[in-house]
């Protein structure tokens, strides 16, 4: 009788210390003007201060938890990827090059008062730093990129110089990095050219001198494109892959192995980019558009939940309870009573158009008109109906503007097809018939 009241205590101290998340959470969208762009990333620092930059050209911060957001910085002519912030004082923002020479890198001693282009420290001229995460008060991986030409820069000393690795032997492109500690890191991408080009998760135990491949995907022509770490033994990997099944990676022994799921869902699929788990119970895939689902059992199954937001690309974990996203406005999930937001208009995110002049049954030959609302990485394919690529029309940066391009389907069997666009904005399509 003694050992069963001993039990039962046990058990209600257990229930009183396990993170408690309120029934009555969900997703509430903050007062963050994006200008019509989306958010490409955030960093917050506690559950109160947090940044995001955008594709229109400015870093946005906050102090109260997204109440209220203040522009700490706006150049046009810049196409912000990636903020990372070591505490409230220091961090780093990075630029895809979008029409300009190379990226650029800025940085931050006050909390963002003032920021200073510090791209000429760097040892490489790149077109995009897609990915970066401070490890210490000093060091600091950047890399990139998303496309090609994939590397990683590290710097000791709070980026005054860096030493810079080339990253083509086993990736083609890369998109996100993490360290879970001084030693031990991961970066995420795409396979080498003449490996398939397929999703690519490589480790390094040494910091960063070496790096191995862990995660090898099973199709050609994906992404892993962000990593999420939960605890010291469950990390996550999303799929970027223009296929019917959106798939993640997880690991449950601190990113030494992966395993491949299947985000299932009745009626709906699109492009996972961004990923996040509050618990190993509870999380969510976002992606462009409306894409964005909720899992509660770890994964089994999905809910598409299409009235959270759109365009989603970071997920970050606060604490237990508190999980914030990016997309074209910023997103906390929190219980909507302890918020107090003034209504707001919720721009239209901007995006590219395509269509086939005439008609979308083709025979021989046909015209794509494109229209590119900014510069551009521009990669026009066409894909089966279940994910494969058939064929690349044209790759390479584009400027903004008008295009029409022709390409020929001749030795392509009939059936239906998509032109697929890959973009700084992700993966757009439409549907063609060979006839």
């Amino acid at each position: 009788m003694k050992r069963l009241n001993t039990l039962k205590y046990a058990c209600v101290l257990f229930v009183l210390f396990v993170p408690f998340v309120s029934l009555a959470q969900t997703w509430q969208t903050l007062n963050a003007n994006a200008f019509g762009w989306r958010f490409e990333d955030m960093q917050f620092v506690n559950t109160e201060t947090g940044w995001v930059v955008d594709g229109g050209g400015q870093i946005l911060k906050t102090s109260n938890g997204g109440l209220s957001w203040t522009q700490q910085y706006y150049n046009s002519d810049y196409y912000f990827r990636s903020v990372e912030f070591y505490n409230e004082n220091i961090g780093f923002a990075g630029t895809l090059a979008n029409g300009n020479p190379t990226a650029t890198l800025l940085k931050t001693i006050d909390g963002g008062t003032t920021w200073t282009d510090i791209s000429s420290n760097l040892p490489v001229s790149v077109a995009g730093i897609c990915g970066m995460h401070m490890v210490d008060e000093s060091t600091i991986y950047i890399t990139g990129l998303f496309y090609a030409d994939a590397y990683i820069m590290k710097s000791v000393d709070q980026g005054n110089t860096w030493t810079y690795t080339d990253m083509g032997t086993l990736c083609n492109a890369l998109v996100d990095i993490y360290f879970k500690d001084e030693n031990m890191g991961y970066a995420a991408g795409q396979s080498a050219q003449g490996t398939g080009l397929k999703g690519i998760i490589v480790r390094t135990i040494d910091a960063g001198q070496t790096w191995n491949t862990v995660v090898l995907g099973e199709d050609s022509n994906e992404r892993i494109w962000k990593i999420q770490e939960l605890n010291d033994s469950v990390m996550y990997g999303s799929v970027e892959a223009h296929t019917d099944t959106p798939e993640y990676y997880k690991s449950v022994d601190g990113g030494l192995t992966w395993q491949l799921n299947s985000v299932t869902s009745v009626g709906v699929s699109g492009t996972i980019q961004g990923i996040g788990f509050l618990s190993e119970d509870i999380g969510w895939v976002g992606g462009y558009d409306t894409f964005f689902y909720e899992t509660t059992n770890q994964g089994n199954n999905w809910d598409y939940k299409p009235t959270v937001g759109t365009s989603f690309n970071r997920f970050q974990r606060i604490n237990d309870t508190l999980m914030y996203t990016s997309g074209t406005n910023v997103y906390k999930y929190v219980d909507p009573s302890l918020l107090s937001i003034e209504e707001f208009e919720i721009n239209k995110p901007k995006g590219h158009t395509m269509q086939v002049q005439g008609s979308n049954i083709i025979k021989d030959n046909a015209i794509l008109e494109l229209d590119l609302i900014n510069n551009t990485y521009c990669e026009l394919s066409i894909y089966n109906t279940i994910g494969q690529r058939i064929k690349t029309i044209s790759q390479g940066r584009r400027n903004a503007g008008h295009y029409e391009i022709p390409f020929s389907v001749k030795t392509i069997s009939k059936g239906q097809y998509f032109v697929v666009l890959y973009t700084y904005h992700g993966y757009e399509s439409i549907k063609i018939i060979i006839d």
